[in-house]
């Protein structure tokens, strides 16, 4: 009898396979190019029409003012869009492909972006009204008694004045892409190569609250603070989302939408209102 060995040769063992962990994909960051001489038209456009004002030229063009006769805030409004529009068509030129490719972030964690821009809006005001509270009884101010910003002033007058369409055709779609473009794309997605992004974020949120009183009025801490914090909150957004310019447009718009929506719906219920 020829003894057998263990295990025998036609023995076929083979481990019990463990199961894998599952891989979790890593949110992917817009690789952004240096900065291009489309750039730079855009951003002295930008300065040039918004900072400086040249928009308003066309108002010297004969027969345009007579189209808005008397109305002020017509005359705002038609000088306030043809800047946006001017501004929409270079960003939608310069941004390029790139701007269809960022709105791919929300098929990372879908829930949490799509959440988030409610939620980060909600933030914005709660935070916004606490701050500028704590502020105003440091200082001894009755928060109810503040009056609004001249900007606020200004817009709140054009809302009254023209039509709802035609506001959320600039404060929400063309505006906000505008500003997310220069504010955001260009000033921490680009710069982030040189300066550290969240430094940027910062600075940019100062940047972009400086923008609504620009020729208007000084700004003070508890005039400026939601626009610093609703900077921060966009900036935040541009970098979670991996440096999406779609996702922080969004951003922007839902908060537009918001304000211009409950401004609409406010308005007729506040006292003094036809």
């Amino acid at each position: 009898m020829v003894p057998m060995s263990y295990p025998p040769q036609n023995f076929y063992y083979q481990p019990v396979a463990q199961p894998k962990p599952p891989v979790r994909r890593r949110h992917p960051e817009a690789k952004l190019g240096p900065f291009t001489w489309m750039d730079l038209v855009t951003f002295v456009a930008y300065v040039l029409i918004m900072f400086i004002g040249v928009a308003v030229f066309v108002l010297f063009i004969p027969g345009v003012p007579e189209l808005f006769g008397d109305n002020e805030e017509a005359m705002m409004f038609g000088v306030n869009f043809l800047g946006y529009a001017i501004m929409f068509a270079l960003v939608l030129m310069a941004a390029g492909p790139e701007l269809w490719r960022s709105f791919k972030t929300f098929r990372w964690y879908p829930w949490a972006k799509y959440l988030g821009l409610p939620g980060s809006w909600f933030v914005t005001i709660i935070a916004s009204a606490i701050v500028v509270a704590v502020a105003a009884t440091a200082m001894g101010i009755d928060p109810s008694t503040m009056p609004q910003s001249e900007n606020q002033q200004a817009a709140q007058a054009m809302m009254d004045a023209i039509p709802f369409p035609l506001m959320a055709l600039m404060v929400v779609v063309m505006g906000p892409l505008v500003e997310e473009y220069i504010f955001r794309q260009l000033l921490i997605g680009k710069l982030s190569r040189w300066i550290n992004k969240w430094v940027l974020v910062v600075a940019s949120a100062f940047l972009f609250m400086s923008l609504h009183f620009i020729g208007k009025e000084w700004p003070t801490f508890i005039t400026g603070t939601p626009y610093v914090m609703m900077g921060l909150a966009f900036g935040i957004g541009y970098v979670l989302s991996g440096k999406s310019l779609g996702y922080s447009w969004s951003m922007h718009a839902f908060s537009n939408l918001m304000a211009l929506s409950l401004s609409s719906l406010l308005e007729p219920m506040l006292p003094g209102s036809a």
